[in-house]
């Protein structure tokens, strides 16, 4: 069974959590569903009253890299400005750095992240 609604389940009526699903499905990237599905357990165990549109909002905020380097070029290159850019050349095959801007980012609790061998998935909060 899908994860998603397996923890919802938990929370919510059957009924309530298949329409859920539904519009989550068509409404939402599916590498994003993917995402939200690392968090789906956490994010109810904080709020076991969160509402439906709140999770589709968190869904629609995630984002899934391969790494945390890449996660933070592609954050400082977002910016579009010589600044960013100038950070991201600096991550650039620098893990000391990107431990050091991972840190902060975290510490100022703007995103979460969930982290694998082969996955970077990232929540801006």
């Amino acid at each position: 069974m899908n994860k998603i609604k397996e923890t919802l389940y938990k929370y919510w009526s059957k009924e309530k959590s298949d329409k859920f699903y539904e519009t989550l499905e068509s409404s939402v990237l599916t590498y994003k569903v993917e995402c939200l599905e690392k968090f789906i357990e956490e994010i109810l165990k904080e709020n076991p009253k969160v509402k439906r549109n709140e999770l589709l909002t968190y869904a629609k905020n995630m984002d899934a890299f391969s790494n945390a380097e890449e996660f933070l070029i592609d954050f400082f290159k977002s910016t579009r400005t010589p600044e960013g850019d100038a950070v991201a050349a600096r991550l650039e095959d620098n893990p000391e750095e990107v431990e050091r801007f991972l840190t902060a980012l975290l510490s100022s609790k703007k995103v979460r992240v969930k982290e694998s061998e082969s996955e970077f998935i990232v929540w801006y909060i």
